[in-house]
């Protein structure tokens, strides 16, 4: 995968995002929407497809030092828009029946404010070792240490040396981070979002600093049996395809944060918001590796997460 097709920063894809809305089609659906950050970035999500489609997904990356999700999302969508990649190689995707058969809509980066302030296009672990990257992601406390994982802090409260990209500032005062605070952008778009859509399927896209992996919802034991079994399946597919692809993977799909704090924040966030079962979250490589402390190449992170997509494109219209 060559490093054209790696777009990351809002300057890079957004204008890319509003051309594609606004281009001549008559054979699909193409619709924008925007959303305001604090510091005049945008939100933006794009949806593709069919908007009588039984089958709806929707995929955000809300993680603003996870860049990889980014720039597969705007691979994926310039596939199914123009049928083909950001370098102008051929699609390999099912770009007919995508149109005709889904609706998606892609949210590449909830947090543009964070990721307007990293100073990198992508972590590979050629410049910053694990410590030094993750300090940029959640900040430097006051103290020098790595700053805090909070759903929302204050800055007179905590008075860090810098502020981690991971946080977005929606107040003078108050800091969130987007998928644990529901006052934060991210958690406005996806109520708007679905209130407009109703999705079937959630797709959340993540990055960690060890093998790849799927995520299953914190209320995966209160799902009917059946739930669980469709669930399991999706997941299993996408960790089939990475295995088939040589990724190193984390065999069986998991629960995080199980008996943690976050395991409650999480929980809270998605409570009244959506408790059924077509929920995933998948983690792709970031940075360097936490045991063995090899880099992860540009072309491994964005491998990882094409492959994700397809696979979930695939999957959901056989079931059809």
């Amino acid at each position: 995968m060559r490093k054209k097709c790696w777009v990351s920063y809002p300057q890079e894809w957004q204008p890319m995002v509003r051309h594609w809305a606004l281009m001549d089609n008559k054979e699909f659906s193409i619709r924008l929407r925007e959303w305001n950050q604090r510091g005049d970035e945008k939100v933006m999500a794009i949806t593709v497809g069919n908007l009588d489609a039984e089958i709806r997904l929707l995929i955000t990356v809300p993680h603003a030092h996870e860049p990889a999700g980014t720039a597969a999302c705007l691979n994926a969508l310039c596939q199914i828009i123009t049928g083909a990649y950001l370098d102008g190689s051929s699609t390999d995707l099912p770009i007919d029946k995508i149109r005709r058969k889904l609706l998606v809509t892609f949210v590449p980066d909830s947090n543009p404010q964070g990721r307007s302030r990293s100073p990198e296009r992508v972590w590979d672990g050629s410049k910053y070792d694990n410590d030094a990257f993750l300090k940029v992601a959640f900040g430097i406390a006051s103290d020098g240490s790595r700053f805090g994982r909070y759903p929302e802090w204050l800055f007179s409260e905590h008075r860090p040396q810098q502020v981690g990209i991971i946080y977005e500032q929606i107040g003078n005062d108050l800091w969130v981070e987007p998928n644990t605070s529901r006052k934060s952008t991210h958690s406005k778009v996806i109520d708007d979002l679905l209130a407009e859509y109703g999705y079937t399927h959630y797709l959340e896209l993540h990055q960690h600093e060890t093998d790849e992996a799927v995520l299953l919802p914190e209320w995966f034991e209160e799902l009917s049996e059946s739930e669980q079994v469709k669930l399991m399946n999706w997941a299993q597919r996408i960790l089939s395809e990475w295995k088939r692809k040589g990724f190193q993977i984390h065999e069986k799909p998991y629960i995080p944060y199980v008996g943690q704090e976050r395991q409650k924040f999480l929980w809270d966030f998605w409570v009244g918001r959506w408790e059924r079962g077509d929920w995933l979250c998948i983690e792709v490589r970031n940075n360097q590796h936490s045991k063995t402390g090899e880099p992860t190449t540009l072309e491994h992170q964005l491998r990882a997460m094409l492959t994700a997509l397809s696979t979930t494109f695939v999957w959901l219209l056989s079931s059809l």
